[in-house]
């Protein structure tokens, strides 16, 4: 029996992430995905959860926080819009090409200039081919569902790529709706456990992020285009 609610996007987003209960979670303040980290911090901060949040300096240092942990094998997430994914720029390549199973709540906004905080999708729309699986929200039902499902889609076995989950600023955002949320235990099991098939903390001798010669630098990326789906026509 599903929980009957009413939420804010950003908010939804964050229950969701608690639910979830991930490893590590880095990120920094960028409007209007603020409410994100800021409601899951409250969490972090009167025990509800176990996990890591690290406050970094800028969101470059959000997605390497990320990054670094999921390769030690930890289940991560963060959120930004806008100019701070443009400041992701450089690692959204890293984490998709490192094949590390990343959700990244994305509150799409416009990208200056000149300087407008409003809905807009070129923020992610410029990352649409950084190698992410990116999944849009109509609403703030599909915003709690489709971060939830991230988890599942991202971490499977033949897929190991990051995923953003993305909904409208302002307009799903900060607008209350009614939703309904899963139980907690049915989440816990509808993701499962984390199991990568390798971790720089497994003890076994493995490289992250090698040097790419032309001819395995093609076949790396035709592989992360055939496991996101892009080759079979998917958005």
């Amino acid at each position: 029996m599903g929980i009957r609610e009413r939420l804010s996007g950003n908010e939804a987003v964050a229950v969701a992430l608690k639910q979830i209960n991930p490893d590590v979670v880095a990120a920094y303040p960028i409007t209007p995905s603020t409410e994100v980290p800021q409601y899951f911090s409250q969490y972090v901060a009167d025990g509800i959860v176990d996990t890591e949040f690290v406050a970094v300096e800028s969101e470059h240092s959000a997605l390497s926080a990320c990054i670094s942990a999921a390769a030690c094998g930890g289940r991560t997430a963060t959120a930004t819009s806008a100019c701070g994914l443009a400041l992701m720029w450089e690692l959204l390549y890293v984490a998709s090409g490192t094949r590390v199973p990343i959700t990244l709540a994305v509150i799409n906004r416009a990208l200056s200039g000149p300087i407008n905080i409003n809905n807009d999708h070129s923020d992610s729309m410029g990352a649409r081919d950084s190698g992410w699986i990116q999944l849009y929200s109509e609403n703030n039902q599909e915003a709690y569902d489709n971060l939830i499902m991230a988890i599942r889609i991202g971490e499977h076995k033949d897929v190991r790529l990051p995923v953003m989950v993305c909904q409208d600023g302002f307009i799903t955002s900060h607008a209350i709706e009614n939703i309904e949320l899963m139980e907690d235990g049915d989440v816990r099991s509808f993701i499962g456990e984390f199991n990568p098939p390798w971790s720089l903390l497994s003890g076994e001798p493995i490289s992250v992020g090698p040097y790419d010669t032309p001819q395995f630098y093609f076949e790396h990326q035709y592989q992360r285009a055939r496991d996101g789906g892009f080759e079979k026509g998917y958005p």
